[in-house]
């Protein structure tokens, strides 16, 4: 390897060529799981429901959607999970009252009108104003005015923390739960402390990317509040399991991560 890359560097590393290195880097980053944000199928997530979550959970599993939106990816676990009772967290007004219509058609749906974090009270949610009620609503302005270059709107949200709700709704084991809440997923994982203490979670999906940044995380804080899991990065038809090498990991860009407890991949999970 060390000659290979000698060799390289000696004939590709030079500014004529810059073009043709960006755009390998980019083809290996999508070969790596990173930045197929384009539909369910591309970012591995329909795979990871279908073939690989069916192995992980109970027969009647409780599924926590956090960052739900108007429910569009609750509908699929729900399609995927008959016996399924799935609890979807959607602060902003907007998209809770579509997401409510879930609710509606599916008694195994609980919609809770309410932001997750590290604590308990209110918060300030941030939305672009081209779009109020967009899918890019974050509780750090910044990932709306510098990331998406955007006005912004401000809605005021009430906070708890997951080992509250689990504790009210009478939840003992969340058997997968999901976290797309635009940079704040660290924050929601510290609020689930006590359950993560009594490993009563099974699974855990958290997005990793550019709004990272901004909430100042790196992957590394994901490793150490979850040192009973071992993390991976979805990639269209599979998992890659992640080393703790810095240069592969800390990579702030559109990448989804599953944590499974020690051991399960390879012998459950292909």
């Amino acid at each position: 390897m060390s000659s290979a890359r000698d060799l390289y560097r000696t004939l590709f590393a030079r500014p004529s060529l810059y073009r043709l290195n960006r755009a390998l880097f980019h083809l290996s980053l999508s070969g790596l799981g990173i930045l197929n944000y384009q539909d369910d199928h591309v970012s591995g997530e329909r795979h990871f429901v279908t073939r690989v979550l069916p192995r992980l959970v109970r027969p009647e599993p409780v599924f926590f959607d956090v960052g739900a939106n108007v429910g569009t990816f609750a509908s699929m676990l729900l399609t995927e999970f008959p016996q399924a009772t799935v609890h979807a967290f959607e602060p902003h007004p907007r998209n809770y009252a579509r997401l409510q219509s879930l609710g509606t058609r599916y008694n195994r749906v609980k919609c809770h009108n309410v932001a997750l974090g590290d604590a308990e009270g209110t918060a300030t949610l941030y939305d672009r104003a081209d779009g109020d009620g967009s899918s890019h609503a974050s509780l750090h302005e910044s990932v709306i005015s510098e990331l998406h270059g955007q006005g912004v709107v401000e809605v005021g949200v009430r906070m708890v923390t997951l080992d509250t709700i689990a504790e009210e709704q009478g939840v003992d084991y969340v058997d997968y739960l999901k976290i797309d809440t635009e940079g704040h997923e660290l924050a929601v994982l510290k609020g689930a402390a006590r359950l993560l203490a009594g490993n009563r979670i099974g699974c855990i999906q958290f997005e990793f990317n550019e709004m990272n940044v901004v909430s100042r995380v790196f992957l590394r804080d994901f490793r150490k509040i979850l040192a009973g899991y071992d993390l991976f990065r979805l990639l269209p038809r599979g998992l890659l399991p992640l080393d703790e090498s810095p240069l592969q990991t800390e990579l702030f860009a559109y990448q989804n991560i599953v944590a499974l407890g020690k051991g399960v991949y390879p012998a459950k999970v292909r």
